[in-house]
């Protein structure tokens, strides 16, 4: 009659329990402590919110004139403004978006939108 070898009761077994449950404790609740201390919490995303509440509608122009940029089918964007591409763009029958003319001429104040994205980068 064979029997089964009794299991060895391991220390290693009892320590790694005792070292993760002090690892565990130790890290408890501290991620959402740091989070709150160094005032990334809550009211910085309900203050973002609001700021994009309040910029909706030029971050629309700005996503909209970006992807102009970005659309190489109207040719090089360097060294002419939007306004320049789009009537270039015009002129050669290539279609560009009514709707980028409409932001250049109706809400370009200050000339905040007449630079291309590329501009300062390159």
């Amino acid at each position: 009659v064979t029997t089964a070898p009794a299991r060895r009761h391991d220390s290693c077994d009892t320590e790694r329990t005792d070292m993760s449950s002090k690892l565990t404790s130790h890290f408890r609740g501290t991620k959402s402590d740091r989070r709150s201390s160094t005032g990334k919490g809550k009211g910085k995303v309900v203050a973002r919110v609001e700021d994009d509440d309040e910029n909706t509608e030029e971050v629309n122009y700005l996503r909209i004139l970006k992807t102009f940029d970005m659309t190489t089918k109207y040719g090089p964007a360097l060294g002419l403004t939007r306004m320049e591409r789009w009537e270039r763009a015009e002129k050669l029958n290539l279609d560009p978006p009514a709707d980028v003319f409409k932001i250049l001429k109706d809400h370009d104040e200050g000339g905040k939108f007449t630079e291309c994205v590329w501009e300062r980068l390159v």
